[in-house]
Protein backbone atom coordinates (compact mmCIF):
# COMPACT_ATOMS: atom_id res chain seq x y z
CA UNK A 1 0.00 0.00 0.00
CA UNK A 2 1.24 3.80 -1.27
CA UNK A 3 1.62 6.31 2.00
CA UNK A 4 -1.09 8.84 1.95
CA UNK A 5 0.86 11.97 0.64
CA UNK A 6 0.18 15.34 2.82
CA UNK A 7 -1.96 17.85 0.87
CA UNK A 8 -0.69 20.74 -0.38
CA UNK A 9 -0.66 23.72 1.75
CA UNK A 10 -3.71 26.05 0.36
CA UNK A 11 -4.17 28.91 2.86
CA UNK A 12 -2.66 29.78 6.29
CA UNK A 13 -4.31 27.96 9.24
CA UNK A 14 -5.98 29.65 12.29
CA UNK A 15 -2.00 29.33 14.14
CA UNK A 16 -0.29 31.21 11.21
CA UNK A 17 -3.24 33.76 11.10
CA UNK A 18 -2.77 34.34 15.11
CA UNK A 19 1.19 34.61 14.99
CA UNK A 20 0.92 36.96 11.99
CA UNK A 21 -1.53 39.34 14.22
CA UNK A 22 0.82 39.28 17.12
CA UNK A 23 3.46 40.20 15.35
CA UNK A 24 2.45 43.26 13.50
CA UNK A 25 1.19 44.42 16.95
CA UNK A 26 4.77 43.82 18.18
CA UNK A 27 3.77 41.14 20.52
CA UNK A 28 6.00 38.12 20.42
CA UNK A 29 4.14 34.65 19.85
CA UNK A 30 5.52 32.04 22.31
CA UNK A 31 7.91 29.42 21.55
CA UNK A 32 7.06 26.02 20.77
CA UNK A 33 9.88 23.99 21.78
CA UNK A 34 11.07 20.63 20.67
CA UNK A 35 10.95 17.43 23.24
CA UNK A 36 14.30 16.91 24.28
CA UNK A 37 16.37 14.38 22.48
CA UNK A 38 16.55 11.15 23.73
CA UNK A 39 19.90 10.70 26.38
CA UNK A 40 21.21 7.65 23.45
CA UNK A 41 20.44 9.36 20.54
CA UNK A 42 23.38 9.54 18.35
CA UNK A 43 25.54 7.39 21.00
CA UNK A 44 27.24 3.98 20.89
CA UNK A 45 26.64 1.52 23.49
CA UNK A 46 30.08 -0.45 24.18
CA UNK A 47 29.45 -3.86 25.61
CA UNK A 48 32.61 -5.18 27.37
CA UNK A 49 32.71 -9.30 27.42
CA UNK A 50 35.77 -10.32 29.49
CA UNK A 51 35.39 -13.69 27.96
CA UNK A 52 36.06 -15.42 25.53
CA UNK A 53 33.63 -15.89 22.47
CA UNK A 54 31.46 -19.07 22.41
CA UNK A 55 30.62 -19.68 26.40
CA UNK A 56 27.52 -18.80 28.22
CA UNK A 57 28.67 -15.32 29.44
CA UNK A 58 30.06 -14.51 25.69
CA UNK A 59 26.19 -15.53 24.17
CA UNK A 60 24.42 -13.86 27.08
CA UNK A 61 26.29 -10.40 26.33
CA UNK A 62 25.66 -10.76 22.69
CA UNK A 63 22.14 -11.78 22.79
CA UNK A 64 21.59 -8.22 24.74
CA UNK A 65 23.32 -6.36 22.42
CA UNK A 66 22.02 -7.23 19.76
CA UNK A 67 18.48 -6.59 20.73
CA UNK A 68 19.17 -3.32 23.30
CA UNK A 69 19.76 -0.78 20.99
CA UNK A 70 16.57 -1.53 19.04
CA UNK A 71 14.64 -0.77 22.41
CA UNK A 72 16.70 2.26 24.05
CA UNK A 73 15.10 5.55 23.51
CA UNK A 74 17.12 6.90 20.66
CA UNK A 75 18.33 3.40 19.03
CA UNK A 76 21.89 3.64 20.09
CA UNK A 77 24.33 1.93 18.23
CA UNK A 78 25.43 -1.07 20.32
CA UNK A 79 28.37 -3.37 19.67
CA UNK A 80 29.82 -6.13 21.84
CA UNK A 81 33.38 -6.40 21.92
CA UNK A 82 35.48 -9.66 23.97
CA UNK A 83 38.33 -8.02 26.03
CA UNK A 84 39.85 -11.07 27.18
CA UNK A 85 42.88 -12.47 29.63
CA UNK A 86 43.21 -14.10 33.22
CA UNK A 87 40.12 -14.94 33.94
CA UNK A 88 37.69 -12.01 33.33
CA UNK A 89 40.32 -9.50 35.16
CA UNK A 90 41.60 -7.92 32.07
CA UNK A 91 37.98 -6.69 30.68
CA UNK A 92 36.85 -6.19 34.12
CA UNK A 93 39.35 -4.01 35.20
CA UNK A 94 39.03 -1.98 31.95
CA UNK A 95 35.29 -1.55 33.12
CA UNK A 96 36.30 -0.85 36.19
CA UNK A 97 38.83 1.60 35.92
CA UNK A 98 39.35 3.38 32.63
CA UNK A 99 36.05 4.23 30.71
CA UNK A 100 33.83 7.23 31.66
CA UNK A 101 30.78 6.57 33.91
CA UNK A 102 28.20 8.16 31.36
CA UNK A 103 26.42 5.22 30.43
CA UNK A 104 27.82 4.10 27.39
CA UNK A 105 30.33 1.11 28.47
CA UNK A 106 28.54 -1.67 30.07
CA UNK A 107 29.97 -5.10 31.48
CA UNK A 108 28.52 -8.40 30.99
CA UNK A 109 29.70 -10.71 33.77
CA UNK A 110 29.07 -14.32 34.59
CA UNK A 111 28.37 -15.16 38.41
CA UNK A 112 31.47 -16.59 38.85
CA UNK A 113 33.40 -13.00 38.07
CA UNK A 114 30.93 -11.48 40.20
CA UNK A 115 31.66 -13.92 43.04
CA UNK A 116 35.43 -12.78 42.75
CA UNK A 117 34.03 -9.24 42.73
CA UNK A 118 32.20 -9.93 45.47
CA UNK A 119 34.91 -11.81 47.74
CA UNK A 120 37.99 -8.95 46.71
CA UNK A 121 40.12 -11.45 45.16
CA UNK A 122 43.54 -10.11 44.74
CA UNK A 123 43.84 -8.15 41.54
CA UNK A 124 40.60 -7.38 40.39
CA UNK A 125 39.66 -3.98 40.80
CA UNK A 126 35.68 -4.88 40.26
CA UNK A 127 33.41 -3.11 43.32
CA UNK A 128 30.12 -4.54 43.02
CA UNK A 129 28.67 -1.89 45.10
CA UNK A 130 29.92 1.00 42.64
CA UNK A 131 27.83 -0.98 40.05
CA UNK A 132 23.82 -1.61 38.79
CA UNK A 133 22.32 -4.48 37.40
CA UNK A 134 20.73 -3.70 33.90
CA UNK A 135 19.50 -7.29 33.41
CA UNK A 136 20.70 -10.89 34.39
CA UNK A 137 19.96 -14.24 34.01
CA UNK A 138 19.48 -17.05 36.60
CA UNK A 139 20.65 -20.74 36.15
CA UNK A 140 20.90 -23.84 37.78
CA UNK A 141 23.50 -26.23 38.43
CA UNK A 142 23.36 -30.19 38.76
CA UNK A 143 25.81 -32.85 40.88
CA UNK A 144 26.40 -36.10 39.51
CA UNK A 145 28.10 -39.26 40.57
CA UNK A 146 29.62 -42.18 38.69
CA UNK A 147 27.60 -45.46 38.66
CA UNK A 148 31.68 -46.90 39.49
CA UNK A 149 31.72 -45.63 42.81
CA UNK A 150 28.83 -48.03 44.12
CA UNK A 151 26.82 -45.18 45.30
CA UNK A 152 23.29 -46.33 44.48
CA UNK A 153 21.21 -43.54 46.71
CA UNK A 154 21.91 -40.00 47.43
CA UNK A 155 21.64 -40.45 51.28
CA UNK A 156 24.54 -43.00 50.91
CA UNK A 157 26.80 -40.30 49.82
CA UNK A 158 28.17 -38.58 53.53
CA UNK A 159 29.05 -42.48 54.73
CA UNK A 160 30.21 -44.11 51.50
CA UNK A 161 33.62 -45.61 52.17
CA UNK A 162 35.00 -45.65 47.90
CA UNK A 163 37.18 -43.25 46.79
CA UNK A 164 35.74 -40.15 45.68
CA UNK A 165 37.55 -37.85 43.00
CA UNK A 166 36.33 -34.43 41.91
CA UNK A 167 37.88 -32.62 38.80
CA UNK A 168 38.81 -28.73 40.44
CA UNK A 169 38.92 -26.19 37.53
CA UNK A 170 38.98 -22.41 38.88
CA UNK A 171 38.10 -22.67 43.10
CA UNK A 172 35.95 -19.58 42.74
CA UNK A 173 34.05 -20.74 39.57
CA UNK A 174 33.03 -24.16 41.42
CA UNK A 175 32.52 -22.60 44.59
CA UNK A 176 28.56 -23.85 44.94
CA UNK A 177 29.91 -27.40 44.44
CA UNK A 178 32.05 -27.46 47.13
CA UNK A 179 30.22 -25.76 49.51
CA UNK A 180 27.47 -28.19 48.47
CA UNK A 181 29.99 -30.95 49.30
CA UNK A 182 31.12 -29.06 52.41
CA UNK A 183 27.66 -29.23 53.67
CA UNK A 184 26.82 -32.93 52.93
CA UNK A 185 30.17 -33.98 55.29
CA UNK A 186 31.39 -35.38 51.85
CA UNK A 187 35.51 -36.65 52.23
CA UNK A 188 36.50 -36.32 48.16
CA UNK A 189 40.03 -35.68 46.97
CA UNK A 190 39.91 -32.62 44.34
CA UNK A 191 42.01 -33.52 41.18
CA UNK A 192 43.29 -30.24 39.80
CA UNK A 193 44.66 -29.72 36.59
CA UNK A 194 41.03 -29.37 34.54
CA UNK A 195 40.62 -26.28 32.42
CA UNK A 196 36.16 -26.01 32.32
CA UNK A 197 33.26 -27.94 33.91
CA UNK A 198 33.40 -29.42 29.85
CA UNK A 199 36.49 -31.11 30.32
CA UNK A 200 35.46 -32.17 34.05
CA UNK A 201 32.57 -34.02 32.12
CA UNK A 202 34.66 -35.53 29.60
CA UNK A 203 37.09 -36.93 32.95
CA UNK A 204 33.36 -38.54 34.30
CA UNK A 205 32.20 -40.15 31.16
CA UNK A 206 36.32 -42.02 31.14
CA UNK A 207 36.08 -42.90 34.85
CA UNK A 208 38.62 -40.61 35.89
CA UNK A 209 36.22 -38.45 38.39
CA UNK A 210 33.74 -39.70 40.31
CA UNK A 211 31.73 -36.56 41.18
CA UNK A 212 30.48 -33.52 38.48
CA UNK A 213 28.87 -30.46 38.98
CA UNK A 214 27.48 -29.39 35.29
CA UNK A 215 24.78 -26.09 34.70
CA UNK A 216 21.42 -27.36 34.34
CA UNK A 217 21.38 -27.12 30.62
CA UNK A 218 24.79 -28.72 30.54
CA UNK A 219 23.44 -31.73 32.51
CA UNK A 220 20.32 -32.00 30.42
CA UNK A 221 22.19 -31.88 27.13
CA UNK A 222 25.08 -33.85 28.06
CA UNK A 223 25.17 -35.52 31.36
CA UNK A 224 21.46 -36.99 31.13
CA UNK A 225 22.00 -39.22 28.13
CA UNK A 226 24.97 -40.92 30.43
CA UNK A 227 22.16 -41.64 33.72
CA UNK A 228 20.08 -43.00 31.15
CA UNK A 229 22.54 -44.82 29.88
CA UNK A 230 23.25 -46.27 34.05
CA UNK A 231 26.45 -44.69 33.84
CA UNK A 232 25.84 -41.56 36.56
CA UNK A 233 23.89 -40.99 39.00
CA UNK A 234 21.98 -37.80 39.66
CA UNK A 235 22.50 -36.67 43.27
CA UNK A 236 21.20 -33.57 43.58
CA UNK A 237 20.31 -29.87 42.26
CA UNK A 238 22.20 -27.02 43.81
CA UNK A 239 18.77 -25.03 43.86
CA UNK A 240 18.29 -21.40 44.37
CA UNK A 241 17.73 -19.56 47.67
CA UNK A 242 14.73 -17.44 48.37
CA UNK A 243 13.93 -14.12 50.18
CA UNK A 244 13.42 -15.63 53.33
CA UNK A 245 17.26 -18.09 52.74
CA UNK A 246 15.44 -21.27 51.78
CA UNK A 247 16.10 -23.41 49.39
CA UNK A 248 14.34 -23.66 46.82
CA UNK A 249 14.23 -26.45 43.50
CA UNK A 250 15.76 -25.59 39.92
CA UNK A 251 12.59 -24.99 37.91
CA UNK A 252 14.78 -26.74 35.17
CA UNK A 253 14.67 -29.87 37.28
CA UNK A 254 11.39 -29.19 39.78
CA UNK A 255 11.93 -33.47 40.25
CA UNK A 256 15.18 -33.54 41.43
CA UNK A 257 16.09 -32.73 45.51
CA UNK A 258 18.45 -29.57 46.34
CA UNK A 259 21.26 -30.16 48.25
CA UNK A 260 19.98 -28.92 51.66
CA UNK A 261 17.16 -31.02 50.85
CA UNK A 262 19.23 -33.86 50.81
CA UNK A 263 20.85 -32.56 54.45
CA UNK A 264 17.71 -32.90 55.66
CA UNK A 265 16.33 -36.09 54.49
CA UNK A 266 20.15 -37.45 55.83
CA UNK A 267 20.20 -35.84 59.37
CA UNK A 268 16.48 -34.96 60.03
CA UNK A 269 17.03 -31.51 60.83
CA UNK A 270 18.00 -28.64 58.62
CA UNK A 271 21.42 -26.98 57.99
CA UNK A 272 22.67 -24.97 59.72
CA UNK A 273 26.35 -23.78 61.07
CA UNK A 274 28.82 -21.63 59.20
CA UNK A 275 29.15 -23.54 56.04
CA UNK A 276 24.93 -23.02 55.73
CA UNK A 277 25.43 -19.29 56.12
CA UNK A 278 28.51 -19.49 53.25
CA UNK A 279 25.92 -21.64 50.86
CA UNK A 280 23.45 -19.46 51.52
CA UNK A 281 25.43 -16.57 50.97
CA UNK A 282 26.89 -17.60 47.45
CA UNK A 283 23.89 -19.71 46.18
CA UNK A 284 21.97 -16.59 45.00
CA UNK A 285 25.27 -14.91 43.53
CA UNK A 286 26.22 -17.71 41.52
CA UNK A 287 22.83 -18.96 40.42
CA UNK A 288 20.62 -15.69 39.87
CA UNK A 289 23.55 -13.84 38.03
CA UNK A 290 24.83 -16.73 35.49
CA UNK A 291 24.91 -13.44 33.04
CA UNK A 292 25.00 -9.96 34.51
CA UNK A 293 24.68 -6.92 32.33
CA UNK A 294 26.24 -4.08 34.98
CA UNK A 295 26.28 -0.22 34.53
CA UNK A 296 28.13 2.11 36.97
CA UNK A 297 26.03 3.18 39.73
CA UNK A 298 26.63 7.15 39.08
CA UNK A 299 25.81 7.13 35.62
CA UNK A 300 23.39 10.21 34.25
CA UNK A 301 19.64 9.33 35.63
CA UNK A 302 18.42 10.17 32.09
CA UNK A 303 21.04 7.39 31.23
CA UNK A 304 19.78 5.24 33.79
CA UNK A 305 16.16 5.30 32.88
CA UNK A 306 16.32 4.86 29.17
CA UNK A 307 18.34 1.52 29.68
CA UNK A 308 15.69 0.61 31.83
CA UNK A 309 12.99 1.47 29.76
CA UNK A 310 14.94 -0.56 26.87
CA UNK A 311 15.51 -3.46 28.98
CA UNK A 312 11.59 -3.33 29.68
CA UNK A 313 10.51 -3.08 25.89
CA UNK A 314 13.03 -5.66 24.77
CA UNK A 315 11.82 -8.94 27.14
CA UNK A 316 8.46 -8.31 25.54
CA UNK A 317 10.01 -8.79 21.88
CA UNK A 318 8.61 -11.71 20.11
CA UNK A 319 11.69 -11.43 18.20
CA UNK A 320 14.25 -11.78 21.69
CA UNK A 321 12.32 -14.14 23.41
CA UNK A 322 12.12 -16.05 20.25
CA UNK A 323 16.23 -16.08 19.72
CA UNK A 324 16.70 -16.30 23.72
CA UNK A 325 15.09 -19.79 24.02
CA UNK A 326 18.54 -22.08 22.95
CA UNK A 327 20.54 -19.57 25.07
CA UNK A 328 18.88 -18.87 28.43
CA UNK A 329 17.58 -22.91 28.27
CA UNK A 330 14.10 -21.89 29.67
CA UNK A 331 15.04 -19.38 32.43
CA UNK A 332 13.83 -15.78 32.72
CA UNK A 333 15.62 -12.87 32.53
CA UNK A 334 15.90 -10.88 35.88
CA UNK A 335 15.00 -6.91 34.73
CA UNK A 336 13.31 -4.24 36.50
CA UNK A 337 11.96 -4.63 40.19
CA UNK A 338 13.25 -7.77 40.41
CA UNK A 339 16.98 -6.89 40.36
CA UNK A 340 16.07 -5.95 43.54
CA UNK A 341 16.91 -9.42 44.90
CA UNK A 342 20.70 -9.05 43.47
CA UNK A 343 21.54 -6.62 45.44
CA UNK A 344 19.96 -7.80 48.55
CA UNK A 345 21.79 -11.14 48.09
CA UNK A 346 25.27 -8.54 47.93
CA UNK A 347 24.53 -6.60 51.25
CA UNK A 348 23.45 -9.74 53.53
CA UNK A 349 26.57 -12.26 54.02
CA UNK A 350 27.78 -11.11 57.57
CA UNK A 351 31.55 -10.05 57.51
CA UNK A 352 32.19 -13.38 59.17
CA UNK A 353 30.63 -15.25 56.49
CA UNK A 354 32.99 -13.32 54.08
CA UNK A 355 35.83 -13.62 56.40
CA UNK A 356 34.96 -18.18 56.38
CA UNK A 357 34.64 -18.08 52.55
CA UNK A 358 38.36 -16.05 51.66
CA UNK A 359 39.87 -18.65 54.37
CA UNK A 360 38.31 -21.26 52.92
CA UNK A 361 39.66 -20.43 49.56
CA UNK A 362 42.87 -19.28 51.15
CA UNK A 363 43.65 -22.46 53.30
CA UNK A 364 42.36 -24.80 50.54
CA UNK A 365 43.97 -23.66 47.07
CA UNK A 366 46.21 -20.40 47.81
CA UNK A 367 43.46 -17.95 46.52
CA UNK A 368 45.35 -14.00 47.74
CA UNK A 369 41.83 -11.48 48.44
CA UNK A 370 42.07 -7.58 48.89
Amino acid sequence: MRPVPFPPVKRAGPLCWVISCLFMLGISAPIISAAPAAYYEGKTIRVIIPFSPGGGTDTFGRLIARFLGEHVPGRPTVIAENVTGAGGLLGANEFAGRVAHDGTTLLTASGQLNLRAFLGLHGLRLKLNELQPVVAAPMGHVTVISSRAGVSDATQLPSTRRRLTKGLTDPIGTLESLLALDLLGVTYRPVPGYSGRAETRIGLERGELMINTQSTPAYLARVRPLVDEGRAIPLYAIGFIDDEGRSIRDPALPDLITAPELYEHIHGRPPAGMIWEAYQAVIPIVQNTRGTLWAHADIPAAARDDLQLGIAAMVRDPAFLAASVNILQGYEVIHGEDLKQIRTALRAPSPEVIAFLREMLTSRFGLRFQ
